[in-house]
């Protein structure tokens, strides 16, 4: 195959990818969806300073009314809280909860289950280079994605 129709497959693969493993995700714990699963990681990124309800969007690519939407059902279910802002009212936090911690702390042997069964068939050297690709490719989205809000030029 040639480097433009490899280019391709993995563009493509992306996509295709990223969808099954959401539907399997949601499969193997009905508890948590893989998008709610998603958006409490992305808030761990934050460390103990509670997020924007908008830097956690843009960080995840995703629009601040979907982020909400999520973050309203977990915080329902007591693993995130919905915090105005003490310095700016108009500004809204997103902060992990104690049960949010208990919760995956419980999860803990299931999530690694999970991540052998996926990577079972690769070698450390596989494994390794995937890391490798997946980290030089998130590295040109976000730089394209700087460049695309000036809109595309060719």
């Amino acid at each position: 195959m040639d480097e433009i129709n490899k280019e391709k497959f993995i563009f493509g693969s992306l996509f295709l990818l990223a969808n099954r493993l959401q539907v399997i995700g949601d499969r193997w714990d009905t508890d948590i969806t893989m998008k709610q699963w998603f958006l409490i990681a992305m808030i761990a990124q934050f460390g103990d300073a509670p997020p924007k309800l908008s830097e956690v969007a843009e960080f995840m690519g995703s629009s601040r009314q979907n982020v909400k939407q999520l973050a309203l059902k977990l915080e329902e279910r007591g693993l995130v809280n919905i915090e105005k802002d003490k310095a700016d009212n108009r500004v809204i936090r997103l902060k992990l909860t104690e049960a949010c911690e208990v919760f995956f702390k419980n999860r803990e042997d299931r999530e690694n289950y999970f991540l052998k069964e996926l990577y079972k068939d690769f070698s450390e050297e596989e494994v390794d280079n995937l890391y490798k690709g997946m980290y030089q490719l998130g590295e040109s989205i976000f730089r394209m994605d700087e460049l695309s809000k000036g809109g595309f030029k060719i």
